[in-house]
């Protein structure tokens, strides 16, 4: 049985499959297998995958999302930890052996979070180095919540079994899906953070589109909402946790939108996340965040 089942959704991306691909075989530790979950593609990603014979497990489905391609791969995982990876990212040599070297360390975590390296142009990957193993355990992820590191399902390694027991990633097509998940595994025993080394080459996009935008707005409500409903784990005695993860995303997405010119969702994200604000509380966004959107607008209308 391997230890990591790698999977990867995909859809109409062949080319940057093929360097994710890459980066996956030259991988120090090679006890893994590699699960790509073809979302419904209609260029050339078949083909491609067919040069890598047996190398791949290919799984395909009609086009669902993400999400819906993500958990496809997490059916068939027969490793002892699923770790994920966009079909547009790229590992270093390194990655799995620090994964796997953290997990020793801390007695078999059920999950592990690397530190990402953004990029636009893969050459600007080669200042990255490998250093020295800096991790930081905890008692679960919710435990989390006071530190300022970067929160992506596309850098963890979690126990199948696990990551299984929560239903995977929703299925509906939204942005902050993997924010969801990491929530849902909140309570799950054993939480570490691999400071360094980066794991990751996270590659940037432009992500300014009107369907961005509403799926970045539709995702902050759908957390808000399970919030509301009592879906993630820990009661009332972690809500202060999850609330202080949760806001964290809505505020960074109603400035987002604001700086993009969707006031509407803006301000009405701002409102769903009021009653939740004056828990935390955060007084210099409930009365800030307004004033600070209406001179974005003034300044947005006067450059052009």
């Amino acid at each position: 049985m391997p230890f990591f089942s790698i999977v990867i959704p995909t859809y109409n991306r062949s080319r940057l499959l093929a360097e994710a691909l890459e980066s996956v075989f030259a991988q120090e530790f090679t006890g893994f297998e590699v699960l790509v979950a073809d979302d419904g593609s209609t260029d050339d990603t078949r083909e491609m995958l067919a040069r890598h014979g047996e190398r791949v497990r290919v799984l395909r489905q009609e086009n669902q999302g993400q999400g819906a391609a993500r958990n496809l791969g997490i059916q068939h995982a027969t490793g002892e930890y699923v770790v994920f990876l966009d079909s547009d990212d790229v590992w270093f040599p390194w990655t799995l052996a620090t994964y796997r070297q953290a997990i020793e360390m801390y007695g078999s975590p059920s999950m592990v979070m690397g530190s990402p390296a953004s990029f636009h142009r893969s050459e600007e990957l080669s200042r990255v180095r490998r250093e020295t193993l800096r991790a930081h355990a905890f008692a679960d992820y919710l435990a989390t919540a006071a530190e300022p590191f970067v929160r992506t399902a596309c850098v963890i390694a979690v126990k199948t079994e696990a990551v299984r027991r929560v239903g995977g990633f929703t299925a509906k097509r939204i942005n902050s899906e993997d924010h969801d998940l990491l929530y849902r595994l909140g309570t799950e025993p054993s939480f570490v953070w691999v400071e360094a080394p980066l794991v990751m080459g996270y590659r940037q996009h432009g992500t300014s589109s009107s369907k961005e935008l509403e799926r970045s707005y539709e995702g902050q409500c759908y957390l808000l909402e399970q919030e509301r409903l009592g879906s993630y784990p820990g009661g009332a005695a972690r809500q202060r946790e999850r609330l202080t993860l949760l806001l964290q995303g809505a505020r960074h997405v109603t400035r987002w939108l604001t700086e993009h010119g969707r006031l509407d969702l803006a301000l009405d994200l701002y409102r769903r996340s009021l009653r939740w604000h004056l828990l935390v509380p955060r007084w210099r966004y409930m009365f800030g965040f307004p004033p600070w959107m209406v001179a974005s607008a003034a300044l947005r209308q006067l450059r052009r």
